[in-house]
Order: C-alpha cells, then sequence, then structure tokens
C-alpha cells in the first residue's frame, strides 16, 4: 500500500472518530440546554380545584357503600364504560401529581385563603414549598404512585383494591396538606375512656 494511500486512510479513519466524538458530546449536551416548553400559567389552587379533586372523587366514589333507611348501599363499578372511567379518574389524577411537579405558583396574585386560621394565605404556602422543593416533589410523586395503583386496580377489575387505594391516594393528599397547607393544625385528642 502506498504512503500516500495509507496517510489517506488514516486521515479518514481519524475525521470519522472525530465527527462520531463531536456528534455524542453535541447530543449529550442537547438534552442538557433543552428545556420543555411548559407554559405554567395556571397556578396549584387551578390544578386541585379541577383536575386533583375532580378525580380523586371519581375514584373515591367508584367504590362506596352506604348505610340508608333501606339497609345498605353499595356502589362498585360493573360495566367496562364504568371500570374505563375509574381508570381514566386514576391516570388523570397521576398524571395532575406530574403537573404538580412543574414550578408553579400556589395561587393568583391577591387569591387569598377562604379558610383563613385554618389553612395558610397563598403565599405562606409558596414560601414553604419553595423551601424544599424535593420534599414537595416527593409528596407529588407519592400521590403519582397511589393513582398508578388506582389504574392497575381498574384494569384489574377489582373493586376491593380500588377501595383500599382510594386511602393510599388520601394519605397522599393529606400528608402533603399537612406540611404546606395547615402545618399549625392541631388535631384534638380523643377523651380517654
Amino acid at each position: 500500500m502506498s504512503l500516500f494511500l495509507t496517510s489517506s486512510v488514516v486521515a479518514l479513519l481519524a475525521a470519522t472518530a472525530m465527527a462520531g466524538c463531536q456528534r455524542a458530546a453535541q447530543e449529550a449536551a442537547a438534552p442538557a440546554s433543552a428545556s420543555p416548553p411548559f407554559i405554567a400559567d395556571l397556578t396549584i389552587k387551578d390544578l386541585m380545584l379541577n383536575v386533583v379533586d375532580t378525580n380523586a372523587d371519581v375514584v373515591w366514589l367508584s367504590v362506596t357503600t352506604v348505610a340508608s333507611e333501606k339497609g345498605l348501599v353499595e356502589t362498585r363499578p360493573k360495566t367496562p364504560e364504568e371500570w374505563a372511567r375509574v381508570k381514566a379518574g386514576a391516570i388523570t389524577l397521576a398524571e395532575a401529581a406530574n403537573l404538580l411537579m412543574i414550578q408553579r405558583h400556589v395561587a393568583r396574585p391577591g387569591e387569598k385563603s377562604e379558610t383563613p386560621g385554618v389553612e395558610l394565605e397563598p403565599s405562606e404556602m409558596e414560601v414553604l414549598i419553595n423551601k424544599d422543593r424535593p420534599a414537595f416533589y416527593e409528596h407529588a410523586k407519592a400521590l403519582y404512585n397511589a393513582a398508578m395503583l388506582a389504574a392497575d386496580a381498574a384494569d384489574k377489575k377489582d373493586a376491593d383494591k380500588v377501595f383500599e387505594v382510594g386511602e393510599t391516594i388520601e394519605h397522599a393528599c393529606e400528608n402533603c396538606h399537612r406540611n404546606y397547607w395547615y402545618p399549625n393544625e392541631k388535631i384534638p385528642e380523643f377523651p380517654k375512656p
């Protein structure tokens, strides 16, 4: 092989290797510099009232037992449409948990607590959330995980599991609220017998 041909092959291989390295470096750098184009104009309060509460209710109210004058009245999903509604509620609730992890304001400027003295003012809630965002994210992940358990139970058409997981959803919500909405709440002790 001639010296010119050998040098050309080596140069070509070097250029190819360098181009590959540059491309790999660009691909690795691209995700770090590209932020998703989220528009977080809606507040946490908007999400709570219009997505979280309404879809948690779909799951919670899908399996109930109510005592009435006629005796116990049980509600359970029976039809494919009813099970699909429970699953859709659970999945929407899970995705709402993801939406809560996108940084946004708790409420609109000037909005006040609807129950002052019971819950903090929105600006106070926001300070607490911003002090420790990783903890807030963990609360949102707990809601996500609980909602996905409900979706799985709906897939399996397991009404007892949907009911059980409803309590897990309630605990996820309440644990977050106790930290950010009403951290100063004093729960009275039950009288001792």
